[in-house]
């Protein structure tokens, strides 16, 4: 049984930044003598990407419930520690929640118990340029937190950018440079396997770059977000208990249907589980589509959907749309994140409405 020299990437990137085509197209070309494991921690209760990710020979574990403000949690740990014991693999890839901090992963990793079990290697950060014209991407901390922690940075979904684009993103990765090994542009989720074995770099000094650059927005970001508190509470993520920092609800808004709501640190996400008799008609569910993108607080809409005669895996942010037929599934199982606010019980209703 071998348990040392686990190779392990965190593979990082702000809501919508593709990671999870990034990650299948790796676990494709996974090289026949190894064997690779997967550990996806996201925000919202219900769980997404595991499903997603799905490959043959690929071990998958899924953690939802993911905390914005740390990640130092019992289901974390026990999900790291099963895929280590139980699939014994040549390297793990973690996807964290895309609004979370990438920092505290590396720290728990660096763990004195995982010295001799795991070799962490560089850090990933995908960021579609795109979004550098975005207030909304620009002023949150988690943003730029992926991004200084991070030894491979890639604009990724360089298949969509114009001239100016590319050319931004090139010039707003300059001032990154020192702490990087690879800065490049990504195509459709090309990745080249090589990055992952960059070493991982030191990225606790203060860099010395400007936040502001290239954009108008007002920045205020502190380097230490939270990277030096002292979280040493469980996450045993009961529905219906609240955390030191998240809230989570439970309810059935309609026979066959479970909704989980959590709230954390200004932030809402809201997710269905539908048993197979559930679907959604076409018109019905292009007005959902459009209420949700009505809202100035919309982030992300994620998920597998059984429409009138099919099903559909969608991921939608307010700047893009992907759609695409999905083979027969269990049931429905999707997700939305908003920026929370004093209207968003209001808005729920109206959802809700439209979806049951």
């Amino acid at each position: 049984m071998r348990f040392q020299g686990i190779k392990v990437n965190v593979i990082t990137g702000f809501l919508g930044a593709g990671k999870t085509t990034v990650i299948k197209n790796l676990l494709a070309g996974v090289p026949q003598h190894e064997k690779w494991a997967v550990l996806v921690n996201e925000f919202g209760e219900v769980g997404i990407d595991g499903d997603l990710l799905k490959q043959d020979g690929v071990a998958i574990k899924q953690v939802p419930g993911g905390c914005l403000c740390c990640v130092a949690s019992a289901a974390f740990s026990v999900g790291l520690n099963e895929l280590i014991k139980q699939a014994q693999p040549d390297r793990i890839v973690i996807e964290p929640t895309g609004i979370g901090h990438p920092h505290q992963i590396v720290e728990q990793l660096s763990a004195d118990h995982y010295r001799d079990v795991l070799d962490i290697r560089g850090t990933v950060c995908l960021m579609d340029a795109r979004n550098l014209s975005d207030p909304r991407y620009l002023g949150h901390p988690a943003f730029f937190d992926q991004i200084d922690d991070a030894d491979v940075l890639i604009g990724s979904k360089a298949d969509l950018y114009d001239d100016s684009q590319e050319q931004r993103f090139l010039d707003f990765a300059k001032q990154f440079a020192a702490s990087k090994s690879v800065i490049a542009l990504s195509s459709n989720g090309e990745f080249d396997p090589a990055w992952l074995d960059l070493p991982r770099v030191d990225h606790n000094s203060h860099h010395d770059h400007d936040h502001d650059h290239d954009h108008d927005h007002d920045h205020d970001h502190d380097h230490d977000h939270d990277h030096d508190h002292d979280h040493d509470h469980d996450h045993d993520h009961d529905h219906d208990h609240n955390h030191n920092h998240a809230k989570v609800f439970k309810s059935q808004p309609a026979a066959g249907v479970t909704c989980y709501l959590k709230r954390d640190q200004g932030m809402v996400s809201v997710g269905w589980i539908a048993e197979s008799n559930w679907s959604i008609d076409d018109e019905r569910f292009e007005q959902f589509l459009a209420l949700i993108n009505s809202f100035p607080s919309f982030w992300r809409l994620k998920g597998v959907l059984r429409l009138e005669n099919h099903f559909e895996s969608i991921n939608i942010t307010q700047g893009e749309c992907r759609r695409s037929l999905q083979d027969e599934c269990s049931g429905s199982r999707f997700e939305c994140i908003f920026a929370d606010d004093e209207s968003f019980d209001e808005k729920l209703k109206e959802i809700q409405k439209l979806l049951f």
